[in-house]
């Protein structure tokens, strides 16, 4: 009797053991962050890295995590606080995808990239804020495959072929047809931006809207009003998202409180392509056009012809030009200056892997051409101006300056 009690006490002991593991094993949390399992062909003994995608320029990013690559597999883990963009670093070759919480692959092929393209398709699964941007990316470019907009291919093939050639003529051919094909490249413009701007107002607090939105943000591309409204009106964990913080918030600071109009310009001091110092504020003029441009950059070089139209009407009246020279390589960019025989005072501003330079940089240039009309004292009248918004407004400088005389 004894020995069935005590078999009976070992069986209730084990039992309730068994069963109290099982119970811990329940009460224990599932893991609620992300697993990015990758696989990269035509990599192997190298770094995988993520970056954030807060900068268009990869060499300014911040590395969130590293991992070596074997036999081209790799993997990360961790949590975030919401979906983002990263950019995924195979050596030096990127390309990006959005990251939650769940469980996320990621294949790509490097095997075959060519020249200087450091790009490469990435396919992502288990990622459903990857999976919504890809949706609006095919929305986007269902338009640029419209029939309807074919015809404007063929500007881009004109231009190719000009900044291949250096030819003017051939320039010239490309922007004849840009000007004859200008109410259609408008239409489809508009298209592609109202389908952003309807997302973002649609979506405010979706950390794909700042991303949607992208460059779209930017001077050169929406008006002053524009840019405020639109920085007002992302919410929540949009405002957070590493592109907002970094892209957009610094476009919205550099137009409205850094270095927009009523601002101060930044001075600077330079060498010319003459070998001499020039200092911005040493500048003799009245009004001074501040011109940062590139030798491959064709729409600089295309505008060229009417600032020296410019130059020639009010350069006795007070104003003057200064071109600066950024993201671009020394030599080429003294050749493009003989070529287009500007007449002007000619600045090189240095960098390292033809990024832009530090007074690039301190100015907030997004983009080239920038262009900044300032006065004696290197306050700002107008910020990247239109071809008509400069013409309009020197014109009106320059009658007040006759008055005055």
């Amino acid at each position: 009797m004894r020995s069935i009690l005590k078999v009976l006490v070992v069986f209730i002991s084990v039992t309730t053991a068994f069963y109290s593991c099982k119970e811990k094993q329940k009460e224990q949390p599932k893991f609620e962050g992300y697993t990015i399992n990758g696989i990269i062909k035509g990599a192997n003994n190298t770094y995988a890295k993520l970056l954030s995608s807060s900068s268009l320029n990869f060499n300014e990013a911040v590395v969130l995590d590293s991992t070596i690559i074997k036999d081209g597999k790799f993997q990360f883990s961790g949590k975030v606080e919401f979906p983002d963009q990263v950019t995924l670093m195979v050596d030096k070759y990127v390309s990006s995808f959005f990251i939650e919480n769940s469980d996320i692959t990621v294949s790509g092929d490097v095997s075959n990239i060519t020249g200087r393209d450091i790009r490469f398709t990435l396919d992502v699964k288990g990622s459903k804020s990857n999976d919504e941007y890809e949706k609006i990316k095919k929305l986007q470019e269902s338009l640029f495959n419209n029939e309807k907009y074919k015809p404007l291919e063929k500007i881009r093939e004109l231009y190719a072929k000009a900044k291949e050639t250096k030819s003017k003529e051939d320039l010239n051919k490309a922007m004849v047809l840009q000007e004859e094909l200008r109410p259609l490249m408008l239409q489809r413009n508009d298209e592609r931006v109202a389908l952003k701007y309807n997302y973002v107002r649609e979506n405010p607090s979706s950390t794909l809207a700042p991303y949607v939105l992208g460059v779209q943000y930017t001077e050169g591309r929406m008006t002053r009003d524009e840019l405020k409204e639109f920085y007002n009106i992302f919410k929540g964990d949009a405002r957070k998202t590493a592109f907002f913080k970094g892209f957009i918030t610094k476009i919205y600071k550099d137009n409205f409180e850094n270095i927009g109009v009523g601002n101060t310009a930044p001075d600077f001091t330079l060498n010319t392509n003459k070998g001499e110092e020039l200092t911005l504020s040493k500048v003799e003029g009245k009004y001074i056009l501040v011109d940062f441009w590139a030798s491959w950059c064709v729409p600089c070089r295309a505008s060229f012809p009417h600032l020296k139209e410019l130059r020639k009407q009010y350069k006795e009246k007070g104003f003057t030009i200064v071109g600066v020279g950024t993201a671009d390589e020394k030599e080429k960019w003294e050749k493009a200056i003989i070529e287009d025989q500007t007449p002007w005072s000619h600045v090189y501003d240095p960098s390292e892997n033809h990024a832009y330079g530090a007074v690039a940089k301190s100015y907030g240039v997004p983009h080239l051409p920038t262009t900044l009309l300032i006065d004696s004292n290197r306050k700002i009248i107008l910020r990247n101006p239109t071809k008509e918004e400069l013409d309009n407004k020197l014109k009106e400088l320059m009658k007040t300056i006759i008055k005055k005389t």
